[in-house]
């Protein structure tokens, strides 16, 4: 069950109350939940907005919403009030959203997506990418797909081979290749 200590239930109330805005709700997420680096989520959202997958968590003054597919990892959550001096500010405790690196019995996919999501892609994040796997090939071949600002950068030729590729072969030696599908010819967003 999710949950809001009484003091952080008044404190929301307080900031929902300042809004001055029909219809607000609290959306409590999780990024990249079930990785290691999990991050927990809180934003304001409008009710109206929300499709029916969310799940309404009442309080006073306002009220959570909770995507069906974050349950589980915002299961035994508990939110807490921490004032620190004259700062007040929301804490966390989810003991579910955060997962554990796959077994060594895990499947390639499992254990390649777990090494892009918690290695590659927060490395990536320093010059705006990311890289998605697109498939795994019956010859071991690793598809990727980069963007942000991998698409169209001029560099990305030298981060698949002396970066994404060298790492995941070093993890992985089964992998034969590691190829690139991405449309480079888009630069818009492109890290130069």
């Amino acid at each position: 069950m999710f949950s809001i200590t009484k003091e952080a239930e008044v404190y929301m109330a307080e900031i929902f109350e300042q809004q001055d805005e029909q219809g607000l709700a609290l959306q409590v997420g999780v990024e990249k939940a079930g990785t290691p680096i999990a991050t927990v989520t809180f934003n304001f959202c409008f009710v109206k907005e929300l499709s029916k997958s969310y799940t309404e968590y009442p309080y006073q003054g306002f009220s959570a919403y909770i995507h069906k597919s974050d349950n589980d990892y915002l299961k035994d959550s508990d939110v807490a009030l921490k004032v620190e001096g004259t700062s007040k500010k929301l804490t966390i405790t989810a003991p579910n959203a955060k997962g554990e690196a796959p077994n060594d019995d895990a499947s390639l996919e499992e254990r390649i997506l777990f090494t892009i999501v918690t290695e590659i892609n927060p490395n990536l994040a320093s010059h705006g990418g990311f890289v998605d796997l697109v498939e795994i090939t019956k010859d071991k071949e690793v598809v990727l797909n980069f963007g942000g600002g991998c698409q169209g950068c001029s560099s990305v030729k030298m981060t698949l081979k002396d970066g994404v590729e060298k790492q995941l072969k070093e993890l992985y030696p089964e992998i034969t290749a590691v190829l690139d599908v991405t449309d480079h010819s888009n630069t818009q967003n492109a890290y130069m």
